[in-house]
């Protein structure tokens, strides 16, 4: 069995290492997962939950710990990545939480002609074995989103963790396993697309839960397609923030700040096209230049940075190549420089980005860059907002609410915030987008639905007639 060497994403120091999957071996990590779900499945959900506790226990003293690895493996600026397993262990207490709340209904028999004698109610049950494929921006939430909810909804999980920073990943996995949860229950496949087809195309996945890009989403549709395993898919997303005439330009850079730089730009839901009535267009340059400039480019693990390197040298340069074409279709740069140093890209100002260059409707950026989108009306910033394919969040600045929630309600996404940051998640909401971004919602709560399904349960003539 060959190994993987985990690396920094500079590339200087080695953090550990993990044995990669062969793709035949996926088949028989599947079945076994078949099997130990049965058991499982018997467990009763409460201690299925206490499960959950105990492993967020156990690991509660390593928070410090897992939070430099999680910097070091991942760039992440060490004060986001310790808040991720700190979050992590939010969400394995919160789905505890939840499992224990999980129940049926009882359903309306006796409202309705010819099933009034009858009583009917619905049972919560899982689907099955559920194929969770992580992403490398935020693994550690993301595992325990989909893993925790899954677990104690009565699946069994086989895991695909980012090949870039799988260590805090399998620190978690090996937790649930320490506390009681069975290996075959929890098990990981590691490897790259031929072992993540593997496992989508194996017929004893019953559910595949995703998120990455919407490329990658798609090629699991279609290998899929011909057995229907349920998908829940979080994808890509070209947010759109409007800046309406009336907006509040201190609040707005200070949110577009926040909303762009979390995890270096490397964001599904960040704040990626701003989308700026014409008036306001210069005095937000001018705010966001300073906002660029007081950024601190440096080294994940060092307190002061805001902004570390990207997950490797490739996006780096990708994210260079995608500002040298919105350039080209006409933008600015009006601070930063756009070029990549490594696996390093410094923040930069787009300025008067064109409506209809690339980046303004499906050329979603990963990474530290803001395009300002010019336009003359509220009509033509909805509209290029809708443009793009995607629809994950979007947000609008005004001091109107009334207009802002005529806006809302016509902007083509999952969600939106008035006056704040679209790139918004608070564990217990829900969270997904429309069109190409994505299929179900996520969250506490929100997860653990989507995991399982209803069935009904009747019992015909139960009553006696009268």
């Amino acid at each position: 069995m060959s190994t993987l060497e985990i690396k920094n994403p500079e590339g200087t120091e080695l953090l550990g290492e993990v044995e990669l999957t062969d793709p035949g071996d996926v088949a028989g990590i599947v079945d076994r997962a078949v099997t130990a779900r049965r058991d499982w499945t018997e467990i009763p959900i409460g201690r299925r939950a206490d499960l959950l506790e105990a492993a967020a226990k156990l690991l509660e003293p390593e928070v410090e710990p897992l939070g430099r690895l999680l910097a070091s493996e991942s760039g992440k600026p060490i004060g986001q990545a310790t808040n991720e397993v700190r979050g992590g262990l939010h969400f394995l207490r919160g789905n505890a939480a939840e499992g224990r709340r999980l129940v049926g209904r009882m359903l309306p028999s006796e409202s309705n002609v010819r099933s009034e004698w009858d009583l009917a109610f619905t049972r919560r049950e899982p689907l099955g074995v559920v194929a969770a494929i992580l992403p490398f921006n935020f693994p550690v939430e993301l595992f325990v989103e989909k893993c925790a909810a899954a677990l104690v909804g009565g699946n069994a999980v086989v895991v695909k963790p980012p090949l870039e920073d799988p260590l805090v990943v399998e620190r978690f996995r090996e937790a649930l396993i320490e506390v009681g949860v069975p290996a075959d229950v929890i098990a990981a496949v590691r490897g790259g697309a031929d072992v993540g087809a593997a496992l989508a195309e194996s017929p004893g996945i019953d559910a595949i839960s995703l998120t990455g890009s919407t490329a990658a989403g798609i090629a699991v549709a279609r290998a899929t397609v011909h057995r229907l395993p349920f998908l829940h898919l979080e994808l890509g997303g070209n947010n759109a923030c409007l800046v309406l005439e009336d907006a509040d330009l201190d609040l707005v850079a200070s949110e577009i700040l926040r909303g762009r730089v979390l995890m270096n730009g490397q964001a599904c839901s960040a704040s990626k096209r701003v989308i700026v009535h014409r008036s306001l267009h210069d005095e937000l340059v001018s705010r966001m230049t300073e906002a660029v400039a007081a950024q601190r480019v440096g080294a994940a693990t060092d307190g002061e940075t805001t902004i570390g390197p990207l997950i490797h040298e490739g996006a780096a340069t990708r994210v260079a190549t995608q500002v040298a074409n919105a350039r080209a279709q006409g933008a600015e740069i009006a601070a930063g420089t756009g070029e990549s140093d490594g696996a390093y890209f410094a923040p930069t100002l787009l300025a008067g980005v064109p409506h209809t260059a690339d980046v303004a409707v499906d050329d979603e950026i990963f990474g530290p860059v803001f395009n300002l989108i010019p336009v003359d009306s509220e009509e033509q910033a909805i509209e290029v907002a809708n443009s793009s394919s995607f629809g994950l969040m979007s947000s609008v600045f005004t001091a109107d609410y009334r207009r802002a929630l005529v806006a809302a309600e016509r902007l083509e996404s999952g969600g939106v915030v008035i006056n704040g940051t679209d790139n918004y998640r608070p564990p217990e909401f829900p969270f997904g987008g429309v069109k190409l971004s994505g299929r179900g919602r996520e969250g506490i709560g929100y997860t653990l639905e989507q995991l399982t399904r209803e069935k009904p349960i009747v019992f015909r003539g139960f009553r006696e007639r009268g």
